[in-house]
């Protein structure tokens, strides 16, 4: 049985710096290589050899090679390039854009990597940091990992969700509807087709046939000005559920309702632009236990187990055991007012390590 080893103030302060840090550098999906860059950094101080795979990820392995247990982070952020990043203390709270999905995450995974480099596991652990799991990322950062690399379980780690446990994962399927029309004046032209005009009918028709699934209208964009009748519109179009097979009919739902008659001169096209698989672990998977058991160690509650999006996805649909950990409480995620509380971190970092070592 392993050691329990909880953070002291002074490397909680340092988990608490580095996310801070981490978090004032720009790292939206499909740009995420400067952030990439400062983790190569911190693992490089270690002594790893680390380092880009060809997607972008930052890759490490501690303890030799074969099937490896996957530790990942990723590095990606919703907010789009030129978003205002600043993170604020006050009251025991940290603020600001992504502080918690995923800054909080990554410096919860250097802290854990530097103990495991500190006492190496008897077994392969390969730490990485991935790109592309929000958004139109679609999981390509943790997919191309598993491609390439033997992993036999996958613990996805996010700053967010210390009072549950990630046990299986939402599907989802995304849309983009692009509706093109002639355009012209909105009263010299009056009685064109607008395709901003198009645009709403196709939403109309979604929000009424997803059901089961949960659907979000995402982003919503088009025309030119007030006066102009409008030459292009178009929409992004997310659908999630619990059960892959209620996705997937509603998304065959969806586009035959985004196959609807528009008058002459208006094109619609309807284009797949992300597929995140679902999936759960077996009722009695012993990865589940040994979470379960890690909290309890190191002094935190049994956990909600509950169904997520992240990088532990791409795992369960390959059959691989994952689940998804959380390191703090906070509220806001992916909105610029994002928080995170400071006082849970050291026990979030705990359980993940104790997790890791009883895993390995």
């Amino acid at each position: 049985m392993s050691t329990i080893t909880i953070p002291n103030v002074e490397a909680t302060a340092r988990i608490v710096a580095e996310a801070e840090a981490l978090c004032l550098i720009a790292a939206p999906t499909f740009d995420e290589r400067a952030r990439g860059q400062a983790v190569l950094d911190h693992l490089h101080a270690l002594h790893l050899d680390a380092a880009f795979d060809d997607i972008g990820n930052v890759v490490a392995r501690i303890g030799g090679s074969g099937p490896a247990l996957a530790l990942c982070a990723h590095l990606d952020t919703v907010f789009p390039a030129g978003t205002p990043l600043q993170v604020t203390r006050e009251g025991g709270q940290l603020t600001g854009p992504g502080i918690g999905d995923n800054a909080l995450g990554i410096a919860a995974l250097l802290h854990v990597t530097r103990e495991l480099v500190r006492q190496p596991p008897t077994t392969p652990v390969l730490i990485a940091f991935t790109v592309g799991e929000e958004g139109l990322g679609d999981l390509r950062g943790v997919s191309a990992l598993l491609d390439r690399e033997p992993v036999r379980a996958l613990i996805a780690v996010e700053g967010h969700g210390i009072d549950s446990l990630a046990i299986g994962g939402v599907a989802s399927i995304r849309y983009r509807c692009t509706i093109t029309g002639p355009g012209g004046h909105s009263w010299t032209n009056r009685g064109r087709p607008s395709a901003i005009h198009q645009l709403i009918e196709a939403g109309e028709r979604v929000l009424r046939c997803a059901h089961p699934a949960a659907v979000n209208i995402g982003t919503i964009g088009g025309g030119t000005a007030v006066n102009a009748i409008a030459d292009h519109a178009e929409l992004l179009i997310d659908l999630r559920h619990g059960d892959q097979r209620v996705v997937d009919a509603a998304a065959a739902r969806v586009e035959r309702a985004l196959a609807f008659a528009v008058p002459d001169g208006v094109t619609v096209l309807v284009e797949q632009v992300g597929n995140r698989p679902g999936g759960a672990n077996s009722p009695d998977e012993p990865l589940v236990a040994l979470a379960c058991a890690a909290r309890a160690a190191v002094g935190l509650a049994a956990p909600e187990g509950h169904l997520a999006s992240t990088d532990a996805n791409a795992g369960l649909a390959r059959g691989i055991p994952s689940i998804g950990i959380g390191i703090t409480r906070g509220d806001h995620a992916h909105r610029p007012d994002e928080w995170i509380a400071e006082a849970p971190i050291a026990l979030g970092v705990a359980a993940l390590l104790e997790l890791v070592r009883r895993a390995t």
